[in-house]
């Protein structure tokens, strides 16, 4: 499960992927990233090379009220949604998730800015923005102390090859290792959608941080 995240350093995010501008607008620092908000994904279109789409955080079929958030990477063969929707890289920063009601904020140890493999529909409404969910795998050994599933993130190496539908998602979505990440908890703000900037990711003091059970 993954149902809050942000995009904490801009330069940072157009160093690595290599564009300037989200959408029409500069990319703002956004510390609390909720669902059926504005996520900023990755997509390649047939014989065009990638570019950067405004999504809202839920993806959704034609004439479907329900969104979804997360998808099972167990699921993609089984659910027609799934097969009809195209992938597309999610950009993040870190993400949060929630241990015995603590929250937790996970992030690379280097801190630099990374993908989630993401699902992604057209949306049937004229120009409205497409919509978009975050794929889930089994958790490594540091979310497995905190959660039993963790976003599919992308190596580097990976993030092209998932947008190439011919490569079979097996081959990709497998859960990054745990080495790579640092989770500390954080405080309660993240619980509100409402809540933004930078004190999100602040440490909570009363907490020790985990480590890696080995």
């Amino acid at each position: 499960m993954c149902g809050r995240f942000n995009l904490r350093n801009p330069k940072d995010i157009v160093e690595r992927f290599g564009f300037m501008d989200w959408s029409d607008k500069r990319i703002e620092p956004r510390f609390n990233i909720a669902p059926s908000q504005e996520i900023l994904t990755i997509v390649r279109l047939p014989l065009e090379a990638p570019r950067p789409q405004t999504a809202l955080w839920g993806l959704k079929a034609a004439g479907s009220n329900r969104a979804q958030i997360n998808v099972r990477a167990e699921s993609l063969k089984h659910v027609a949604m799934y097969r009809d929707a195209r992938r597309c890289l999610v950009v993040a920063s870190g993400f949060y998730e929630w241990r015995n009601r603590q929250p937790m904020h996970i992030h690379r140890k280097d801190d630099q800015p990374f993908a989630f493999a993401g699902l992604w529909l057209p949306n049937s409404t004229g120009s409205a923005p497409a919509t978009a969910a975050i794929v889930t795998v089994r958790p490594n050994e540091l979310m497995a102390t905190i959660h039993t599933r963790m976003p599919a993130i992308l190596r580097p190496e990976d993030e092209l090859r998932w947008l190439d539908p011919a490569v079979p998602a097996d081959e990709l979505l497998e859960p990054v290792a745990a080495e790579l990440l640092d989770a500390y908890p954080v405080g309660t703000l993240v619980n509100s959608w409402e809540n933004e900037g930078p004190r999100l990711v602040e440490p909570a003091a009363e907490v020790t941080q985990i480590s890696l059970p080995f």
